[in-house]
């Protein structure tokens, strides 16, 4: 082979290298171009998500799910959520007929029922009384409804203590009365008595005026402050400083307690001496007859 011949050969396999390095070059960035393009669009994934995912953080924490959402079908009524606020208690409303909820017909009175808690003289729940309602005959609720319109002119309302009283409880308060041992509220309710004489002395009896309906313990009060009037003792104290005329009373005390009486004697109630605070309508309408249905 001629030096010419073979210089010949050479340039074309440097051709053909150089054209397998150029190809090589363009595959190359070719491959190049690709990745970076697939690096492109997964950042611009990866970027999407991580807002979405904000976005849900973010939705979150100025939505977060109410607990008392009105739509959510496992709360209350509208009736009964208004009930929890305001310490309303339910009516079961299964009342016998002529009687009536006394708050339905004297809604400025205020409620007292110690019968239902331990702020009473036997010191627990007294039987029958399952909810501290004021319940009456209808006949007893409408005088009481026209005291009370007249008493608000003079800027007064009635506090009730006990209104309707089921035999059930009368038969707790005999037992109470037996057991010689309990002398828990003596100190507040019985301090110069002793227990076993109350029926005795007729501060309690045991077929009570209450069971028929249209007896009420009740007392006075400043309309505008809800201060009760000062009639020199305490609603259900078992002493002689309870009775209507006591001597151990002040004369203010004194004029306390014939207002309430004046007042309720207009309009047809009796009062009953021993307890300024106990009286009956004159023409009830359950005259001989004593219920026993709970207080609820």
């Amino acid at each position: 082979m001629s030096i010419v011949q073979s210089i010949k050969l050479l340039e074309r396999g440097m051709q053909q290298v150089k054209g397998t390095i150029l190809m090589f070059v363009a595959i190359m960035f070719m491959l190049m171009t690709a990745c970076s393009s697939a690096t492109s669009t997964n950042s611009v994934v990866d970027e999407a998500n991580s807002n979405l995912q904000t976005n849900e953080v973010t939705i979150d924490q100025t939505t977060p799910t109410d607990p008392t959402d009105p739509t959510d079908s496992n709360l209350p009524n509208k009736h009964t959520s208004e009930q929890l606020i305001t310490g309303e208690p339910e009516k079961k409303g299964h009342l016998p007929q002529g009687f009536v909820y006394l708050d339905e017909y004297i809604p400025s009175a205020k409620q007292v029922m110690g019968y239902s808690g331990e702020k009473n003289f036997v010191g627990m729940p007294i039987d029958g009384y399952l909810s501290p309602q004021a319940i009456t005959t209808e006949k007893a609720a409408l005088a009481l409804q026209a005291i009370s319109d007249e008493l608000e002119q003079q800027g007064l309302i009635f506090v009730f203590y006990d209104a309707y009283r089921p035999q059930k409880a009368v038969n707790h308060f005999i037992r109470w009365s037996l057991d010689e041992e309990d002398l828990l509220m003596k100190e507040s309710f019985y301090p110069r008595e002793e227990k076993s004489t109350l029926f005795q002395k007729g501060y309690l009896s045991k077929r009570s005026g209450h069971s028929r309906g249209s007896t009420v313990d009740v007392t006075l009060a400043f309309a505008d402050t809800g201060e009760e009037l000062d009639m020199g003792s305490q609603v259900d104290m078992l002493d002689v400083i309870s009775n209507f005329n006591s001597g151990h009373i002040t004369q203010e005390q004194a004029a306390n307690r014939q207002l309430l009486k004046q007042i309720m004697n207009k309009h047809n109630f009796k009062a009953y001496s021993k307890e300024w605070w106990h009286y009956t309508l004159k023409d009830e309408p359950f005259p001989n007859k004593y219920f026993d249905f709970d207080v609820e």
